[in-house]
């Protein structure tokens, strides 16, 4: 009876020691498993790329609407190539003294003439002919402009000028033009200038020379030619006028 007792006992206890030691692996394996799948699964989180969420939309930058036709960049190509040319020709007529020989101006006698007629200092006729087509009769610009003068077709019609590149009819029909400008803006040869390069409208508008830089400029030259103009007259004749 006791034999059986204490074999009876041995496998009882055998069999809670295994018992445990299952437990404990059991309980150890999960817990590492455990313990490593959090790591892995940081890792993977602190390399996955942080994904961009739409971001909301920022002002909108409105395109600015064209200007219009009239203003100081529809002139300045045109107008400045016009005036350099105009003024480079100007300084190979141009003499060591400054003064210009009047045998080597084109039309002269045709200017002083016209000019007379419409009482207009024919200097200035002669400064606005170099500024506008550099002397060139059959000069043309990208605009339409035509003749010494640059008249547009539509105005020359409406000065009764028939062939606009016929120096003598193309320099009447400015003349003309011009001088209803002076008298538009009461001798004001400025204002005048102004108009016949941008129109009477914006000289109004503006109430004096418009801010275009090609106008402003066109004045200038135009001044600046007349000034030549009459420095020549001088040193010819020692008159004023």
């Amino acid at each position: 009876m006791k034999t059986d007792f204490n074999h009876a006992n041995v496998l009882f206890y055998l069999k809670d020691v295994v018992v445990f030691f299952v437990t404990v692996g059991t309980c150890t394996f999960l817990l590492t498993a455990a313990c490593t799948f959090s790591k892995t699964t940081g890792t993977i989180a602190d390399t996955t790329p942080a994904i961009a969420l739409p971001q909301p939309p920022g002002p909108l930058l409105l395109v600015p609407e064209p200007e219009s036709v009239l203003t100081q960049e529809s002139f300045s190509t045109e107008g400045e190539v016009a005036v350099a040319g105009a003024e480079s020709a100007l300084e190979r007529l141009l003499v060591p003294n400054g003064a210009i020989v009047s045998e080597s101006v084109p039309f002269h006698g045709i200017i002083v003439q016209v000019a007379g007629r419409y009482e207009v200092d024919p200097h200035l006729i002669r400064a606005i002919i170099f500024a506008e087509s550099g002397y060139n009769p059959r000069a043309k610009s990208k605009k339409g402009a035509r003749g010494l003068m640059q008249l547009m077709p539509s105005t020359a019609k409406s000065l009764g000028v028939e062939d606009i590149y016929d120096p003598e009819e193309n320099i009447d029909g400015g003349v003309r033009y011009f001088r209803s400008l002076l008298d538009r803006f009461d001798g004001d040869v400025q204002l005048a200038l102004a108009a016949y390069n941008a129109g009477s409208r914006h000289v109004r508008n503006y109430d004096g020379v418009p801010p275009f830089r090609a106008t402003q400029l066109y004045v200038k030259k135009v001044l600046k030619f007349h000034k030549l103009f009459k420095a020549e007259m001088v040193a010819r004749t020692g008159r004023v006028a």
